[in-house]
Order: structure tokens, then C-alpha cells, then sequence
């Protein structure tokens, strides 16, 4: 393996260094053998790495790049010998087999003393044939250098394969002229006609398979080019958006914290003026408390200093002297017994405080919503959906075809559920589908393959076909509870979702045509009618939000849905004119997200709150937050 070198620095020992030198034991290649990476390493270096690191195994790993590559089943010894390797290693031992050798072109018939060097065709050119190598198209991006930068260490080279026709290692002297394309080799004539004979194997001329597959492979540049390109503006525009993202976090941090501060500053107003205006109150009162304390004390002196003295005279002074005072006496007492005594005013303490009606928000971050995907296929009266289950499935009611249908985040059915009667609303959790149907008394428990696993009433078991029912809505609670909405008897009716028993049942105001349910466990009812319900699960009503369009209120709420800081609703005054509204948790008007619907009925928001989905009637829209 050892190679007796020319002087260290030298170009030729430079190249030798670059391309013929084993990556494993750092010496000159000694039967070079070749991976499916390119990369190429001594015959006898491979089967030492391959007996201590892949003993028995059916792959090679690279040591250099860690790709993997098939081992033959006859070892190392059947891997593709790579003949270019060595015909450049005898090259360059002719050219140092003297030490004061001219380096000759490898190009012109003058032969020239070659001072350049090309790292992609690995042959050393003189001057001239440099001029040409650079003005023909296939050679023009080449990397080419002068002898004295590479001996300089100036130029870093990389490892490729020089041009040259091989000798056939099976035919001795046969020159490899030809390529296989069956069994995607070079062979010379004599295989032609002996191993790689027609019609069982197709072969060409080398040259011309390297020009056919050379354009091959162009024709996949040009697309790669422009992918690459496409890469770097993508990653140029990730990049500029990073900063717009620093700059626009910043300014909006800025914006949310000026309106804070003002909002403080007008509180602490409002909180110093209510303040002085109870220390005012205070004083006043205080003053006419300690004015009617100290007019008490007064007539109290008066009246006993009076009083005592009466009761001294009557007990004490002689008949005489008692008779001659009691006119005086007499007098006094009845004059303080018909004096009116001050009153107290009973409100002087009472003061309280009562909150007002906060209508400080520091306001909302903007978000925009654009359709993303709308589908229509087949359906035919979409009156309900629940998107809001994990795995990108959307539940579809499909009332006009009798069926509920799957459908994946690309729109495309997955699964078909025919049902009895018209699906009015579903709902989706762990697997299992909650179903209500038009005309029916039931609520029907699927999974996910559409077979029904139960179904249950809404009234106990002794009214049940007594109680006249109109099952509507349905929506699934935080703990797996199942809301039922009964728009016959304008209630609500919760149940077990294992089993279906009735747990509690509650009237509202409103009909429940839509529910859903928020992240406070309040559930929000629609009836179709000109307001949305926000109750408490035992039917008390919080308030009301009364949707308008255009500043005119709507004639129709329609399906509703929440995340954990707004409450959708599907509006409309009719065919054509449906908007998505959105509000927040205490329902104020925050923006509408969507317009010009259909016929919008049920809505929901996918699980990661990205995405509304809209059953437009005849279609599904899908609506993505941007």
C-alpha cells in the first residue's frame, strides 16, 4: 500500500494527496473499490472495517457519510473497482518517475508544459488548452488551477472521477469501449459477445451512454436549479419575515402596553376622584354626627341637671319653700318635656360602592381568516359538523342524503354512515359519534366505523313515548357529558356518555337548535331566532348577544362554536348573505371573519383552533387563521 513519494509541496504530490489517497489508512489506494456514495476506499481497508464493525451484516455504512450500501452477496471483492482512480495513479507515476520531469499537456499534440490543473477532469493542460477548456460549455464552470497554487496548498480539492477508459479486468489488454445499460457497467468488445451478449443485455458506446446519460441527468438540473433557487428565496423571505416578526412583536408589545398604561392612568383617575369624593362624604357626615352628638349632650345636661333638681325639692325643701318654687319648677319641666329633641338622619352611615359595567378591554391582537379549501361532492343539505376532534377528520351531518359522512383535512370522503332518518347535528369524542336524527326521540351512540353501540331518551324511561320530544342540537361538556338540546320543550338534558343516563334537565329561554359549549363550561344555545343564549349549565341565563349586519340585527343565528377566548356564529338574512361573527367571552362584537356564505348552518373549530369549518348547506368550507 505504501508509495514512494516525490518531495513534500510538490503539484504532483499535492494531486496525489486529494484524490488518491484512502480516506481509512491514509495511504495510496491499493485495489480502489467503489460505494454507492462515491466514495471510494482500498479493497483490504474495506474488508478490515467490515470484519470489526459489520461482521455478518448485509450493508455497508460509509465511514465517511454514513450512507448505506448493499454488500454483495460474495463480499467486498464483487463491489465496482474504480478503474479511473488507478488509470489517474499511473498517470501521474509516469509523470514522477524523475524529479526534474516536465509536466506535459494531457490535451494538445504540442505538448506543452502543463501548468494548470482541472479538478473536475483531473488532468493537468498547458496555457493554450486552458483558453479553450474555459470557452467550451460543458467544461466552462470547471474548476481549474495553476500547478504552483495547488503545490502552494492554496486551492481545497475535492475527490472526483477522472475521464479515461479503464482496462477490462476480466479480458486482459480489452480496453473497456462499452457500456452495459442491463447490467450498468463498462465492458470491452470481447464481453460484448461473451457475457453481455443481445438480446439479453443492451450496450452502447461509452462515450455515448456518458452523453446520453449526461443529458439525462442535465435535464433534471434545470428543475433542481430552480427548487434550489425557489429554497433560497424561501429562505431569504423565512428570513425577512423573522425580522418583520421581531420588529412587529416589539411595536405590538409597545401598542399593548401604551394602552395598558393609559387605561391604568385613567382607573388611578377615576380611583383618586371616587376616593376624594368618599373622604368629602365622610368629612361632611362626620362633622353632622359630632354636631348632633354634641346637641344630645346638651339638652341631656339640661334636662338632667333640671330633672335633679325638681326631684331635690319635692324630696327635700319644706312645704313653704316647695310651693313658692313650684310654679318655677313646674314650668321648666314642662317646657323640656315639650321640647322636640334633635333626630339623627339614619343614612348618614350607609354608603357603598357599586361596580361599574367594565368597559375597559385592552383590545384584541388582529387575526385574519382566509378560505382555504371548500368541497361539495355529493353533498346535499350539510346542516351540521364537528371538526374539533384530533386527526384532521371533519364529522359532516348530511341531511338531504340521510347519511353522515368523514372527511379528511384535503375534503376527500373516508367513510359513509347512511342513517334511517335526516341527521340534524353530530358530535364527535374518543372515537365514538353522537348522532340526532329528524323526527326521532333518540340519540343514537356510534363509533367511528359507523356501528351504533346504543342509543338513549331525553325523558326518563316511564315518559319515554309519552313526553313529546324535537331533539335538535347536540354538544360534549369537558367531562365527556353529553348536552342534548329539545327544541319541544325549549330544555336542555345532560347525559352520561357511557351508558346515555339522564343526569339533569334544564329549561332556556331559547330554543336549542345549535349548542356548543365554551371553555368556562357554559353552553351557548341558538334558536334560530334573532339572539344567542350564553347560560349556565343549570339553565341560568349570563347574557345575551344580538348579532347585526350592516347595523341592522339579523334574522337568523345559526350554528355556534367556542375557543377558549371568543364565541362563533353562523348569521344570515338569507340566501347568499351568511357571515361568521366573532365575540368574546363576555359577547362583545370582536370581527367578522367570513362572509358571503350560502346557506351557513353548523360551524366548528378544528382542535389546535387554526381552522373553522363551515357546513355552507350544499358544500364545506374551511377557513384558515392567518
Amino acid at each position: 500500500m505504501a508509495y514512494s513519494k516525490p518531495s513534500q509541496g510538490s503539484a504532483v504530490e499535492k494531486i496525489r494527496k486529494d484524490y488518491l489517497e484512502c480516506s481509512i489508512c491514509q495511504e495510496e489506494y491499493t485495489e480502489p473499490k467503489l460505494l454507492d456514495c462515491l466514495h471510494s476506499f482500498c479493497k483490504h481497508c474495506l474488508l478490515q472495517y467490515l470484519t470489526t464493525n459489520y461482521k455478518d451484516a448485509k450493508m455497508l455504512i460509509c465511514p465517511l457519510c454514513r450512507k448505506e450500501t448493499q454488500l454483495p452477496e460474495t463480499g467486498v471483492e464483487d463491489f465496482k473497482s474504480n478503474f479511473i482512480l488507478t488509470g489517474l495513479a499511473g498517470q501521474l507515476e509516469q509523470v514522477s518517475l524523475s524529479a526534474n520531469s516536465k509536466l506535459v499537456c494531457k490535451l494538445c499534440k504540442e505538448k506543452n508544459e502543463a501548468t494548470y490543473f482541472c479538478c473536475d477532469c483531473l488532468m493537468i493542460i498547458c496555457a493554450n488548452c486552458n483558453e479553450i477548456h474555459k470557452q467550451i460549455p460543458a467544461s466552462a464552470s470547471h474548476t481549474v488551477a495553476t500547478l504552483k497554487d495547488i503545490s502552494d496548498g492554496k486551492i481545497a480539492m475535492k475527490k472526483t472521477k477522472p475521464k479515461r477508459h479503464p482496462e477490462c479486468q476480466t479480458h486482459e489488454g480489452e480496453v473497456m469501449w462499452f457500456y452495459c445499460k442491463t447490467c450498468n457497467m463498462m465492458i470491452c468488445q470481447a464481453c460484448t459477445v461473451i457475457d453481455h451478449r443481445n438480446p439479453q443485455h443492451e450496450y452502447t458506446d461509452c462515450n455515448q451512454a456518458s452523453s446520453t446519460y449526461k443529458q439525462s441527468l442535465a435535464q433534471l438540473f434545470t428543475p433542481l436549479e430552480e427548487t434550489l433557487k425557489k429554497l433560497d428565496q424561501s429562505q431569504a423571505t423565512a428570513s425577512t419575515m423573522k425580522d418583520n416578526l421581531n420588529i412587529a412583536v416589539k411595536r405590538t408589545m409597545a401598542e399593548v402596553k401604551n394602552r395598558a398604561d393609559k387605561i391604568r392612568a385613567e382607573v388611578t383617575a377615576q380611583e383618586s376622584r371616587i376616593m376624594d369624593e368618599i373622604k368629602t362624604i365622610y368629612k361632611d357626615r362626620n362633622k353632622k354626627l359630632e354636631d348632633f352628638e354634641q346637641t344630645v349632650r346638651l339638652n341631656s345636661q339640661q334636662i338632667n341637671h333640671s330633672l335633679q333638681t325638681a326631684k331635690d325639692i319635692s324630696k327635700n325643701s319644706p312645704v313653704p319653700d316647695f310651693l313658692a318654687s313650684y310654679p318655677t319648677i313646674s314650668k321648666d319641666l314642662k317646657l323640656l318635656g315639650d321640647q322636640n329633641q334633635p333626630k339623627i338622619d339614619l343614612t348618614l352611615d350607609h354608603l357603598r360602592f357599586t361596580a361599574g359595567v367594565c368597559d375597559i378591554s385592552l383590545g384584541n391582537l388582529s387575526t385574519k381568516w382566509e378560505l382555504g379549501l371548500e368541497y361539495d361532492e355529493g353533498i346535499n343539505g350539510a346542516l351540521d359538523i364537528d371538526a374539533s376532534v384530533p386527526g384532521d377528520e371533519m364529522v359532516v351531518a348530511d341531511n338531504g342524503n340521510n347519511r353522515v359522512v368523514i372527511y379528511n383535512s384535503k375534503g376527500q370522503q373516508k367513510k359513509t354512515f347512511p342513517l334511517s332518518s335526516s341527521p340534524w347535528a353530530v358530535a364527535a369524542f374518543q372515537n365514538q359519534l353522537v348522532v340526532v336524527g329528524y323526527g326521532t326521540n333518540s340519540v343514537k351512540m356510534c363509533n367511528r366505523n359507523g356501528t351504533k353501540m346504543f342509543e338513549f331518551h331525553t325523558v326518563p324511561h316511564s315518559e319515554v313515548g309519552k313526553t313529546s320530544v324535537n331533539l335538535h342540537s347536540v354538544a360534549i361538556m369537558k367531562d365527556t357529558s353529553i348536552i342534548v338540546g329539545d327544541i319541544e320543550r325549549s330544555v336542555i338534558t345532560k347525559h352520561r356518555s357511557s351508558d346515555g343516563s339522564l343526569l339533569d334537565t334544564v329549561s332556556v329561554q331559547t330554543r336549542p337548535c345549535y349548542l356548543a359549549i365554551d371553555s368556562k363550561d357554559r353552553v351557548v344555545v341558538s334558536g334560530w331566532g334573532k339572539q344567542v343564549d350564553i347560560v349556565e349549565v343549570t339553565g341560568t341565563l349570563l347574557f345575551s348577544i344580538n348579532p347585526k349586519i350592516n347595523s341592522q340585527q339579523v334574522e337568523s343565528c345559526r350554528g355556534v362554536c367556542c375557543d377558549s377566548s371568543a364565541i362563533y356564529i353562523a348569521v344570515t338574512n338569507g340566501v347568499g348573505t351568511g357571515h361568521i361573527h366573532q365575540y368574546d367571552t363576555q359577547g362583545r362584537f370582536l370581527s367578522c371573519i367570513a362572509q358571503g356564505l350560502y346557506d351557513p348552518w353548523g360551524i366548528s373549530l378544528t382542535s389546535d383552533g387554526q381552522q373553522l369549518a363551515v357546513a355552507d348547506c350544499h358544500s364545506v368550507k374551511i377557513y384558515n387563521k392567518v
